[in-house]
Order: C-alpha cells, then sequence, then structure tokens
C-alpha cells in the first residue's frame, strides 16, 4: 500500500509542476505583449504585423523617405569636422538616410543643436530629441 501511495503523489507532483510550468508561460507571453506595445510606436507595429503576415515588401520600405529623426549624440571637435549621429547612424562617411540631410558644421556649440533638413523641411534638433513629420514637432527622449 505504501508502494502505491507514492506513485500517487509522484504523479500529483508531475502534474502540479506541469501545470505550473504551462500557466507560467502563458502569463509571460501576455506581459511580452504588452511589453512590446510600450516600446513601439503605431508606425513599428503596423511594420511587424505587416512583416508577420507576409505582406511587407522591402522595397516599398527602402524608397520610403524618413518620416522621423532622432539626434542620438554629438561629436564636436575643434579641430576637424563634427560628427552627428542620427537615427543610430553616423555622419563619418556622408548623411545617414535619404532624404536627410544633417549640417554637422553648423552644430551650434552653446545649444549642441544640430539643423537638420528633411525633403523641405529645416528643424534644428538636440542630441536626445526627436522630430516626427506627423507631429512637426521636436520632443525630448525622456
Amino acid at each position: 500500500m505504501f508502494e502505491r501511495h507514492g506513485i500517487t503523489t509522484f504523479c500529483h507532483l508531475i502534474a502540479t509542476i506541469a501545470l505550473m510550468a504551462w500557466s507560467n508561460s502563458a502569463v509571460s507571453q501576455g506581459r511580452f505583449d504588452e511589453l512590446g506595445r510600450l516600446f513601439t510606436d503605431v508606425e513599428q507595429r503596423d511594420k511587424l504585423d505587416a512583416i508577420r503576415q507576409g505582406a511587407y515588401d522591402e522595397e516599398t520600405e527602402s524608397q520610403d523617405t524618413v518620416s522621423a529623426v532622432t539626434v542620438n549624440g554629438i561629436m564636436m571637435r575643434s579641430d576637424g569636422e563634427n560628427v552627428v549621429w542620427v537615427n543610430g547612424e553616423s555622419t563619418l562617411e556622408g548623411n545617414p538616410a535619404k532624404g536627410v540631410k544633417v549640417y554637422t558644421k553648423s552644430a551650434d556649440s552653446h545649444t549642441y543643436s544640430v539643423p537638420v533638413r528633411v525633403e523641405d523641411t529645416h528643424v534644428r534638433i538636440k542630441p536626445g530629441q526627436s522630430w516626427k513629420e506627423s507631429s512637426d514637432q521636436i520632443k525630448d527622449g525622456y
């Protein structure tokens, strides 16, 4: 009888562990979905949805102009050309994106703002700030 009781207890233990593992993965997946929405904007979510559905065309994406510009950083040189990081890309080898012109030589050494032209729009953006075409506003990154 003792041996039978041990097998039953062992089966209950395995079933409990399996149930806990299944419920934990379901809860974790729900939390990851929520976090994804916290750290992506509407355009990024639309692009991800299109990729998942197989309707994403990479050629169309590469031909599109930039609709948002973020100045990630700037290095002001006293004896050379300034370097600006825009949308995660350096200006060392030219402008970082099609349709975006960064005027590194005109960066203001007092305010650290950088003149940027996106198509026909001219804006001055400081490191950490972003400009979006849809709102035509400059916002701080924090």
